[in-house]
């Protein structure tokens, strides 16, 4: 339980990845035209611009691309990067405080989620 985040803002847009998250699930979006992987969550492609995309489940993992820690903090240290899937997209996540000694950019980690203030669930990581 991470009681000094806050519980995420939940859009319409946003909802079915929150409700997903809930199950502990991580979902992305996939444009069916031209094929590519995003997050964050949105229903316009970045890339080609098309209008739909489509939900996916996603594994969450992938290789940490760059990281942080923030140690001048009134709540404590926390680390905060950027994980790039397997699928593709990068995800600014925050790491898990038992994972801080091991973080290296090209170690292997994936998507978790960990309940927050109000018990909704935020996305953090964790090496595997």
């Amino acid at each position: 339980m991470h009681d000094d985040f806050p519980a995420p803002d939940i859009t319409p847009e946003s909802r079915p990845f929150w409700e997903a998250a809930a199950r502990g699930t991580f979902l992305i979006r996939r444009c069916p035209a031209c094929g590519t992987a995003h997050f964050y969550p949105r229903s316009l492609c970045p890339i080609c611009h098309q209008a739909e995309t489509d939900w996916v489940e996603s594994p969450g993992e992938g290789e940490i691309y760059t990281w942080t820690v923030m140690r001048k903090s009134p709540k404590g240290p926390f680390a905060l990067g950027y994980l790039t899937l397997d699928e593709g997209p990068r995800v600014y996540v925050c790491f898990r405080p038992e994972d801080h000694a091991g973080l290296a950019i090209g170690k292997r980690a994936r998507i978790v989620f960990d309940p927050v203030q109000g018990g909704a669930r935020m996305l953090f990581a964790t090496l595997i």
